[in-house]
């Protein structure tokens, strides 16, 4: 039985910060390769993001909220510390309360896990229909470097095996113990780093190339067979690094990185990216698609372009709908000013 996604939605809260002023207040900016970057607004967090790509991958199919068996939510920045938040946005969406429900969290490599849940539940339940919500804004002190790249952004998917759009393929994944790099410690509501750019550099290549490397290797494909490639972006530089070890090459990466306009998007990264690129995508094409989660781990997950069915609005409208904001206003909507 095949499984993929049968519609698909992302989100881009319209309100956006240059680069340059971000360097008025801070004398730089440091984050490699992204030009502007996306916040919430005032009304806006993950959960109203998270429900509001639901609804919109389920419309995109379409398909009726109450058809849903399992419900899937993605974010490292959850505004409850004990809550199941998956549960809030099926009662907005109008799901039902008999979906199996989960919330993914504590690592930027939730959004492909929700998905691969959601991918095991339909394959092992006959006529099940997941959605998946990958809704992120990553914090950090308004005081520190780490804090300059984090933007704000969704991505929803409806995965079933009727009216498919792209075909998953497999997964693979990796994991191991490192230390060293972003964590949020118990009680923080900010992330921290030792900013020590080898740790993270070490951990992301070996995790991301082992996890992709795997996963070639299983379907038997070659890296130049994938039309559309998304890494997870921390910033816009960093997913060409480990691209080039896996022989992937710039015109791969293009469709999907969303950082460059975005800024990093947490555990939304490659949900967000994957939007891109199914976007840009025509039957036939493959994606490959690549997260990271420091701790560490990464998720591979090959896709098969069989429609070129697309919803509206597509990434690129919602890209081009924008207003921006100065350094002062986006401390205030950031909630370090008041």
């Amino acid at each position: 039985m095949a499984v993929g996604v049968s519609g698909y939605s992302s989100y881009v809260p319209r309100l956006r910060i240059k680069k340059e002023d971000y360097a008025k207040a801070w004398g730089s900016f440091q984050a490699p390769g992204v030009a502007e970057k996306s916040l919430m607004g005032f009304d806006e967090d993950v959960l109203t993001a998270a429900a509001k790509v639901s609804r919109m991958a389920l419309e995109s199919v379409p398909l009726p909220p109450g058809k849903v068996t399992r419900f899937a939510l993605a974010s490292t920045t959850p505004p409850y510390m004990e809550k199941l938040l998956s549960g809030t946005v099926m009662v907005n969406v109008g799901m039902p309360g008999s979906a199996f429900a989960s919330d993914h969290t504590t690592s930027t490599r939730a959004g492909t896990e929700a998905l691969i849940s959601a991918f095991e539940h339909v394959k092992a339940s006959q006529g099940g229909v997941a959605v998946v919500a990958a809704a992120d804004a990553p914090r950090a002190s308004m005081w520190d470097p780490l804090e300059h790249p984090m933007g704000a952004g969704a991505a929803g998917f409806v995965i079933s095996s009727e009216d498919i759009i792209a075909e998953i393929e497999g997964t693979a994944s990796f994991a191991m113990e490192h230390f060293g790099e972003r964590f949020k410690p118990q009680g923080g509501d900010t992330l921290q780093d030792l900013n020590v750019k080898k740790f993270f550099a070490s951990a992301f290549t070996a995790c991301t190339t082992k996890a992709c490397s795997a996963l070639v290797k299983k379907l038997g494909a070659k890296p130049e067979e994938y039309a559309h490639v998304v890494i997870q972006q921390p910033d816009a530089k960093a997913p060409g690094s480990v691209a080039g070890k896996l022989m992937f090459n710039d015109a791969q990466m293009a469709s999907g990185l969303v950082s460059a306009n975005l800024g990093d998007l947490g555990a939304a990264s490659t949900p967000v990216g994957l939007a891109a690129a199914l976007d840009a995508a025509k039957a036939g094409d493959r994606i490959m698609v690549v997260s990271y989660g420091s701790g560490a781990g990464s998720d591979a997950v090959s896709l098969k372009v069989v429609s070129d069915r697309k919803p509206s609005p597509s990434f690129k409208q919602q890209l081009e709908r924008k207003e921006y904001v100065d350094y002062i206003q986006y401390v205030k909507l950031k909630g370090a000013l008041r």
